[in-house]
């Protein structure tokens, strides 16, 4: 029987469509091949706890409780990239020991999301979100947590052997239901070489950090959630619930993503500052060019930007508009192409991924005298 990497998320039922068109989903026409399940995790061996044990826990809302997450501070919440990556989390419950009755908790809707740019199978699988409202860190049931930073690693915070808490609302066991009730267990840090030992087949970076403890692992529904340590007296966040075979199996420890090394990417992202709206990222004119040929500009999307619009424009011809996060798109491969006939083309995006960005001009037919821009509206 053939063993499957399991991300710690609840599973959704069928297959995802590939949406064609303007909006933030990738379009990617590809040959059907078969890859690792894909499902999020719960606690597995451990016990109820309460918010006002770990009040930095919040519950990423997708139709009811997704995944987890941790405060960093009042506007923002750090979590596994495979929970936001194609889901769209609109929400977070923070300050809630129930993910079921979440009326005492405080709710905010996600204004952003942050999807580190390199994540992918090797790793790097953490996400931000910035909330819409700040949060009311009361201290009491709604705290921020501190990070575990390079030099406490340094220090010994997350050395093997070293004791870790998890907490989450996920599934019970391998497979099982969720929890309504908080829990939490224990755990021991391993080092990334009995990683990588559990786990031949797969790679195991300085990004991820393992640990297991007999009977006990987190588990589907318990993904982005946090993996703390006591350090120095002070709990801080060592870790991200990302994946592992199964739950509480003993040959395999559950995979987190390594906070320590996410230290200046999340600092770069936390200090970022919006443009102000009439921002012009892109000014192109009088371009021309043949049927089937390509124009890519790249440009820089800063961390906080709430919307992007891309226009093509004027000329004679029959111009196509592409734009792509991250790599310049192809014909087959983007995230919006109005492919309307003429130049008036508009992409419009809410909250695009701080990032590189390309727009594009192809022509359907040859074309000349075509205008491009791309503008925080």
């Amino acid at each position: 029987m053939m063993t499957v990497k399991v991300m710690r998320r609840w599973s959704t039922v069928g297959v995802m469509s590939l949406l064609v068109g303007c909006g933030p989903e990738m379009v990617e026409e590809q040959a059907e091949s078969v890859a690792p399940a894909t499902i999020e995790q719960d606690i597995v061996g451990g016990t109820t706890t309460t918010i006002n044990e770990n009040p930095w826990q919040v519950s990423l809302r997708y139709g009811g409780h997704w995944c987890g997450g941790s405060i960093l501070n009042k506007d923002w919440i750090l979590t596994a990239a495979h929970c936001v990556d194609g889901y769209a989390v609109s929400s977070i419950v923070a300050g809630s020991t129930s993910s079921t009755n979440t009326s005492t908790g405080q709710t905010r809707n996600v204004a952003q999301t942050i999807i580190h740019e390199d994540y992918g199978a090797s790793g790097n699988d953490v996400a931000l979100l910035r909330l819409a409202t700040s949060l009311d860190l009361n201290g009491t049931t709604v705290a921020a947590i501190p990070r575990v930073s390079a030099a406490d690693a340094a220090s010994g915070a997350t050395d093997p052997t070293v004791v870790a808490r998890v907490t989450g609302w996920g599934a019970t066991s391998s497979g099982g239901s969720g929890s309504a009730t908080l829990r939490t267990v224990d755990v021991n840090l391993i080092s990334n070489t009995e990683a990588q030992q559990s786990y031949p087949n797969e790679y195991i970076g300085p990004d991820q950090i393992g640990a297991k403890a007999p009977g006990k692992d987190s588990c589907q529904g318990d993904s982005g959630g946090p993996l703390t340590v006591n350090h120095n007296g002070t709990r801080k966040l060592a870790g991200v619930v990302s994946w592992g075979y199964g739950c509480a199996d003993a040959r395999y420890p559950g995979m987190y993503a390594r906070v320590s090394h996410f230290e200046s990417w999340i600092d770069a992202k936390l200090s970022g500052t919006a443009p102000p709206p009439g921002t012009t990222l892109l000014a192109q004119t009088n371009l021309s060019g043949a049927s089937s040929t390509w124009k890519h500009f790249a440009i820089t999307i800063p961390s906080g930007t709430t919307s992007l619009k891309v226009t093509q424009s004027g000329g004679s011809g029959d111009a196509d508009l592409y734009v792509r996060s991250g790599s310049q798109p192809t014909t087959s491969a983007y995230n919006c192409r109005p492919y309307l006939a003429g130049n008036e083309e508009t992409c419009s995006f809410s909250n695009p991924q701080a990032g590189t960005w390309y727009v594009s001009v192809r022509g359907y037919s040859s074309y000349s005298g075509v205008s491009v821009t791309a503008t925080i509206p």
